[in-house]
């Protein structure tokens, strides 16, 4: 068993089809089903049922699938960090974040300094989903994560508060409400709403639909999009509206127009985690200069 038979594993677990999963590795198809068909025989275990027209994991390969990826993260990690070490850096450090942070300035603030003060350690920023975030922290794929509350708590990661900003609407150009600077989040009730799709009861998705159900209704026609720019390039359809941040009102798109909100509970928190017991002294570098940095901010 070896590192490309796992991988082989896990490409074509998420995939459900030699042919795509063949063309994700840069490999022929029989080549595919020759790997895994040798970690099977090393296994002595059928990890997928298959025939010609479908592929599906047996009870084993659901069972394995997850370790599978825990080993693959790992490796990956193993090697980004010899790499690291071989180009004369000192340590490295990998940080994820769902894709709305990238604009805000705390996130920046806090990327900027420590690049600026930390260069001997290798910085890698990776734009991940909310899932796959909280996911590679518990396994320690990746060593920091910023994400949008509400975050599930878990016993072996801490958090951080680095900003809290309000939500805002968007709207088409054409909305009768476009040209007002200031509106109610009740005044859209009866809109389509695009919304990110979070997890039930996570991140930004399910801030903006707390923030209608305090506003005193839950929006009747709610379509889920990938992220938020693809929810605002539907609004820029004139097929709905969304809530973002209020950072995100910095992104030029044509045929939008972003209203404040009057509801001063439509809001959404940046958070910074980490796993608690994290032996990375980079890692722990980084967080206290976020808690100072956060505490200067904040005047806590």
């Amino acid at each position: 068993m070896d590192y490309r038979q796992l991988q082989a594993f896990v490409v074509l677990a998420e995939e459900l089809h030699f042919g795509r999963a063949a063309m994700r590795l840069n490999i022929t198809q029989p080549a595919l089903t020759q790997q895994i068909k040798n970690l099977e025989k090393t296994l002595q275990l059928a990890l997928f049922n298959r025939d010609k027209r479908n592929v599906s994991l047996t009870a084993e390969g659901l069972f394995l699938i997850e370790e599978a990826r825990i080993i693959i993260g790992h490796y990956d990690k193993f090697r980004e960090s010899s790499r690291s070490l071989q180009r004369g850096f000192k340590g490295q450090l990998k940080i994820g974040y769902v894709g709305t942070a990238i604009l805000d300035p705390a996130f920046s603030l806090l990327i900027k300094n420590y690049r600026q003060n930390k260069t001997d350690i290798d910085l890698i920023v990776e734009e991940h989903n909310v899932n796959d975030l909280l996911t590679f922290l518990l396994n320690e794929q990746i060593d920091l994560a910023f994400v949008r509350a509400p975050i599930p708590q878990y016993d072996r990661l801490e958090y951080l508060n680095v900003a809290v900003r309000p939500l805002i609407a968007v709207l088409p150009h054409s909305h009768p409400l476009s040209k007002q600077r200031k509106i109610s989040l009740r005044a859209l009730s009866g809109e389509q709403f695009f919304i990110q799709k979070d997890p039930y009861g996570v991140g930004l998705g399910w801030s903006a639909i707390h923030a209608c159900q305090q506003a005193g209704f839950r929006p009747e026609k709610i379509q889920f999009t990938s992220d938020v720019s693809a929810a605002i390039g539907m609004v820029s359809l004139g097929m709905g509206v969304t809530l973002v941040p209020e950072t995100q009102s910095s992104v030029l798109v044509s045929d939008v127009s972003y209203c404040l909100l009057e509801e001063t509970f439509a809001a959404t928190e940046l958070s910074l985690c980490w796993y608690r017991h994290t032996k990375n002294r980079a890692s722990r570098c980084f967080i206290n200069d976020a808690r100072e940095l956060t505490s200067i901010r904040y005047g806590s």
